[in-house]
């Protein structure tokens, strides 16, 4: 199995803050807070990326709640839905399902992804997700609890809860309230509090998870290397189901309350390309290996 190997962060500061292009708006810092702006920067860029996956992920099974109680009353192991195996490769993860004695809630599903779950859009899955959903979807008293345990994304890896408020009226609101532990490649630690919004675009009401569009918008406070740091999304990130990564949106970091980066995720296009400008110019970001694009002093 191909895993993505990122390169270090003081490589990638390097080249990040060493590119000649003209930028008035970004705050001109230190060179040793600049190294560390641009490790936090491009952490950044494997944290939205991960945290949009888990949320897609929990996404997936709730909106499947009704159908898997179904297969799990019966006895069944379930089974997936041809479409539904249009999101996975050879492996699906593993559900559990516990009903409470009130029409069957509180329901609790355990997805056990193992080592390697692959998705179809090449990127792997592990450890475990549990969502806690508090009554039924109609319900006032309707919540999900999501438990990350070691759930990782690739080289990242996830640790902590999330309380989903879904809205009674506009069915296609999503506001994901999370405190988590980020690790990255074993080595980078974030600790972070985060509000993000999801707004169904399309495709929230068909089993082709290729349709799917959703915008997300937000902020963040964390912490990492003893930086603490906050992230806002500025013009809201859009995902859409058939592209591996997000297609649209800025993303502006804020560090002692100066701007130290923006992050430009494109126009709409699936491509691998994101734009970072800082105090010293743009300089375009690979995605699929977070690699700088630029020929740099």
């Amino acid at each position: 199995m191909k895993k993505i190997i990122g390169l270090s962060f003081f490589v990638l500061a390097l080249g990040l803050f060493s590119c000649n292009n003209e930028n008035t708006d970004i705050a001109n810092i230190s060179d040793d807070l600049s190294e560390k702006s641009a490790a936090i920067a491009v952490a950044e860029v494997q944290v939205e990326a991960t945290t949009t996956e888990a949320e897609a992920e929990v996404e997936f099974f709730a909106n499947a709640e009704l159908l898997l109680s179904e297969w799990w009353r019966i006895g069944k192991k379930f089974g997936w839905h041809p479409s539904h195996k249009m999101r996975y490769m050879a492996q699906c993860p593993d559900v559990v399902i516990e009903e409470g004695e009130n029409d069957g809630y509180p329901k609790i599903i355990t997805l056990n992804y193992g080592d390697s779950t692959v998705l179809r859009n090449g990127h792997v899955l592990s450890g475990e997700m549990i969502i806690e959903i508090s009554a039924p979807r109609r319900s006032q008293d309707y919540m999900r609890t999501i438990t990350y345990n070691a759930f990782g994304k690739d080289s990242v890896v996830v640790t902590g809860t999330s309380i989903v408020e879904v809205d009674k009226v506009d069915e296609m609101f999503r506001k994901f309230t999370s405190n988590l532990t980020i690790t990255i490649s074993d080595t980078t630690v974030i600790t972070r509090e985060s509000e993000r919004i999801w707004q169904w675009i399309a495709g929230l009401d068909t089993d082709d998870h290729s349709d799917d569009v959703i915008t997300i918008s937000g902020s963040a406070t964390a912490e990492m290397d003893g930086l603490s740091y906050k992230k806002a999304i500025t013009t809201p990130l859009k995902r859409v189901g058939d592209c591996r990564y997000i297609v649209e949106g800025i993303i502006e970091i804020t560090l002692n309350g100066d701007v130290i980066c923006t992050m430009d995720y494109g126009d709409g296009t699936c491509d691998e390309i994101a734009e970072m400008t800082n105090a010293d110019g743009t300089t375009e970001i690979d995605l699929s290996e977070h690699k700088v694009k630029c020929k740099c002093k």
